[in-house]
C-alpha cells in the first residue's frame, strides 16, 4: 500500500452460527471460534501488508477483535478508534428476527430497502442512504489523519461507501459487496484530492 493515503476496508469474520439467517444488523453478536481463528491468522500478514498508523472499528465487538489483533504488532504505536458510524444497518425491530419474518412483516415493500434508498425503513431502523450518509461523513473526516488507514467494518457500509464513490444506486451495490474478511483499498488521487481509486485486488496480495 502508498502509506501516502491509503484506506484499507476490511469485513469482519465469520460470526457465531447461531446468527445465521437473522437479521442482526446493528446488534453486538458474538464471532465463531473459526471467524476468530481466522482473525488471528490475518492481523500479522495485515500488519506487515499496510503497516497502518491508524486502526477504525465499529464499536461492535466483532469488528474491535480484528482491530485489537492487528494493533498488537503495533507495539503501542497504532491508534485504534471506535467510531459508530461504521456500524452496520439499524434495522429497528427487525433485529433478531429471521429474513424470513422480516420479510413476513411487510412483504408488499420489503424490497424498497434498496429500490427506495431514501425513504424505506424497518421500522424504528434507518434507510439505505442514511446509512450511506454517515459512511460519507466519515471519509470526509479523514483530513487529519495519518495514514495508512485499516477500517474494520460491515458489508452494508462498506458497499454503501463504495457505490457512493463509484456513483451507483442502492440496486448496484450487490458488486460491492464483501465477503468475511475481505478487504478492499482506497487511494486517494493525488491530484484530485476528492477522488479516490478502489482497488478491489488488495485481498489478493494479503
Amino acid at each position: 500500500m502508498n502509506s501516502a493515503q491509503d484506506i484499507l476496508l476490511i469485513r469482519h469474520a465469520e460470526v457465531a452460527l447461531r446468527w445465521k439467517g437473522i437479521c442482526y444488523g446493528a446488534m453486538d453478536v458474538s464471532l465463531s471460534n473459526a471467524g476468530k481463528e481466522a482473525s488471528d491468522q490475518l492481523a500479522g500478514k495485515l500488519f506487515n501488508k499496510c503497516k497502518p498508523r491508524v486502526i477504525y472499528h465499529s464499536g461492535l465487538s466483532r469488528t474491535r477483535y480484528l482491530a485489537d489483533r492487528i494493533a498488537c504488532f503495533g507495539n503501542g504505536d497504532i491508534d485504534v478508534r471506535e467510531d459508530i458510524r461504521l456500524r452496520e444497518r439499524n434495522y429497528g425491530l427487525w433485529q433478531g428476527l429471521t429474513w424470513d419474518a422480516a420479510y413476513a412483516s411487510d412483504p408488499d415493500h420489503f424490497h424498497d430497502l434498496v429500490q427506495k434508498p431514501d425513504t424505506y425503513r424497518p421500522p424504528e431502523g434507518e434507510t439505505t442512504s442514511e446509512m450511506q450518509q454517515r459512511m460519507i461523513e466519515w471519509l470526509n473526516e479523514r483530513e487529519s489523519d495519518t495514514y495508512p488507514i485499516i477500517v474494520v467494518s460491515h458489508s452494508g457500509p462498506i458497499a454503501a461507501l463504495i457505490g457512493y464513490l463509484q456513483r451507483l444506486h442502492a440496486t448496484q451495490w450487490e458488486s460491492c459487496m464483501v465477503k468475511n474478511l475481505e478487504a478492499i483499498r482506497l487511494g486517494r488521487n493525488q491530484s484530485e484530492p476528492e477522488q479516490w481509486q478502489v482497488d478491489r485486488q488488495i485481498s489478493q496480495t494479503i
